[in-house]
């Protein structure tokens, strides 16, 4: 749902006429996890003005496979001027292709969007590894049975 719109003003009676089925949903496609497969995979947006704030759900029931970096399609196209980042919370979820990692591991990150790509796809995910070199990238191998993962945030749209 649009709240706002260039030229128009935004005003409490307009703030006050939205209601809680403003918010959208959408399905996002999710790219290179292999053999995934999700129990839930779903996005809720709001649109203001140039702005989307979104929040993606994926809970994963059968592990993923492959060594690509798996991406998040976003519900519009994002604006790519800038570098943007959106965050990121999981648990049980491998990093670099190690889908073997000790479950339970709860892992924060960012999906980013960056100014050479185009679309509504994310360019990477990357979360902490917690063995102390920073963070990785999430392959499709790294989708375990049992993660969760949740992006969010708000990011300016195209």
């Amino acid at each position: 749902m649009v709240l706002y719109q260039p030229g128009q003003r935004l005003t409490w009676q307009r703030l006050q006429s939205g209601s809680p089925t403003d918010i959208a949903s959408y399905v996002p496609v999710i790219t290179n996890h292999g053999t995934a497969v999700f129990s839930i995979q779903t996005g809720l947006y709001t649109i203001t003005d140039i702005w989307v704030d979104v929040i993606c759900f994926l809970a994963v029931t059968t592990a993923g496979s492959g060594s690509g970096i798996v991406t998040i399609d976003m519900p519009t196209n994002v604006d790519r001027t800038v570098r943007q980042a959106l965050t990121v919370h999981a648990e049980t979820l491998g990093v670099n292709g190690n889908g073997a990692s000790t479950g339970g591991t709860i892992r924060g990150g960012e999906c980013v969007f960056f100014t050479g790509g185009s679309g509504a796809r994310a360019d990477r995910i990357r979360v902490d590894d917690s063995d102390g070199d920073g963070e990785n990238n999430v392959l499709g191998v790294d989708l375990k049975s049992g993660a969760l993962v949740i992006i969010q945030g708000r990011y300016r749209r195209a």
